[in-house]
């Protein structure tokens, strides 16, 4: 009876010590446990396998930079075309003020605006899309693909409510010809206002997305170890500088790839080992 209570026992210990193993958990760097929580394969094996969503996402990246580097060139051209052009001047005749404009002018800034206005659209939408191919395998990116989607409805809305604006400023000219005072038959108050609440929304959320995927540029940085998607998100926020950090964001998301390619493996943090396979029972 002795040698069957002591068999009782240490069965009994055998089975607290096993399920106190299982109910451990995985520490990296210390002795492996199990549990049948988590899903093992080979041991250092890492896990999920991000090689194709890093290439992907670098593509796209790299592309996003090179079209806003364009619509910063592009850009420029707006305040030279200003300085070339006559475009809107006050004169005093005789017979008192008026004010007029030159259409060409005005014609080719909204031109050139639009032009800027789908280039940036197309860069966003890169962005979104190489935020997209990362969030299945990074969670720092689960909310990125919103950010940049918000920068392009942002866009839209601030171009629709500063086209209204600049229509019912045009049509007050217009109608005011000569006079010196402003009747109010050419004031279309409504539109105005309508433009400007949807140019000050449109505004709030641009603000908003920008600085998201300004967050998410930064943590490409952390991601793959490149200090030049850090420097290039800090660039972004000063206006006569964001082309350098367009410049220094394309330099490494190029170089990345490269890297990327050239290195075999399952791709970049975070990665996780596995433990070894369950002892066998």
């Amino acid at each position: 009876m002795r040698e069957v209570g002591a068999a009782v026992t240490e069965a009994s210990k055998s089975i607290d010590c096993l399920r106190a193993a299982m109910a451990a958990p995985y520490t990296p760097g210390g002795p492996p446990s199990w549990s049948p929580r988590m899903a093992w394969g080979p041991q250092g094996q890492q896990a999920p396998n991000t090689r194709e969503a890093d290439l992907s996402a670098l593509s796209k990246i790299w592309t996003a930079a090179l079209v806003s580097i364009l619509g910063s060139i592009l850009g420029v051209a707006v305040p030279l075309t200003l300085s070339f052009f006559h475009y809107i001047s006050f004169t005093i005749p005789a017979t008192g003020s008026a004010v007029t404009y030159g259409t060409t002018a005005l014609y080719l800034v909204l031109g050139i605006g639009l032009v800027g206005l789908v280039i940036s659209i197309i860069a966003f939408w890169f962005y979104r899309d190489g935020f997209l191919a990362l969030r299945p395998v990074d969670p720092r990116f689960a909310s990125s693909p919103t950010w940049a989607l918000m920068v392009i409805i942002g866009l839209i809305m601030v171009s629709l409510g500063l086209v209204a604006v600049l229509a019912g400023i045009v049509q007050i000219l217009t109608c005011t010809g000569t006079s010196t005072t402003i009747p109010a038959s050419c004031i279309s108050l409504g539109a105005l206002l309508g433009g400007l609440a949807l140019l000050v929304i449109g505004a709030i959320v641009l603000l908003i997305g920008y600085i998201g995927t300004l967050v998410a540029i930064w943590r490409l940085g952390s991601r793959y170890n490149d200090a030049l998607f850090k420097v290039g998100a800090v660039l972004l926020i000063i206006p006569y500088l964001s082309i350098i950090g367009q410049i220094l964001i394309l330099v490494a998301a190029s170089g990345v790839r490269k890297r990327v390619e050239q290195t075999p493996g399952a791709g970049f943090a975070p990665s996780v080992t596995y433990p070894p396979p369950p002892p066998p029972y």
